[in-house]
């Protein structure tokens, strides 16, 4: 899975969406369905795949929940780091300064250590990110 992949569950603020709904939708790509969750069972009242695939066992979902919570860990400093970064504007306005000053290419402009300082702040992770399993 790719970065792109996992941010289409961003929220927005500051973390992984994750739950039944990603775990089905991740599950059986574009299913149509009605699902209630109660129990510790997930009940499907309305299901339609456009293979025909059936829905996802509670085995499957609770194996994709784990999967989506090991990933919104991993992927926790990207979130962080979304929301420490200075916005677009303000970035380019820091970039045309420090071109004007002469800085740039180098370490030294207002645009670099500003970004270096929120990922020395959040950090990514050593390794790989999950896989499934």
């Amino acid at each position: 899975m790719n970065v792109d992949e996992v941010m289409k569950n961003f929220t927005g603020n500051g973390t992984m969406a994750y739950g039944v709904d990603t775990a089905i939708k991740a599950l059986r790509p574009g299913c149509k369905y009605e699902v209630s969750v109660g129990g510790g069972e997930y009940t499907y009242t309305k299901w339609w795949h456009p293979d025909k695939l059936p829905p996802p066992t509670k085995k499957e979902i609770d194996a994709e929940l784990e999967y989506q919570k090991k990933l919104a860990v991993y992927y926790q400093y990207a979130y962080s780091r979304c929301a420490e970064y200075p916005d677009g504007f303000e970035q380019l306005d820091m970039l045309w300064h420090d071109m004007k000053n002469g800085v740039i290419p180098g370490k030294e402009g207002s645009w670099f250590k500003s970004i270096e300082a929120v990922k020395e702040k959040f950090p990514k992770p050593e390794g790989s990110p999950p896989v499934k399993e």
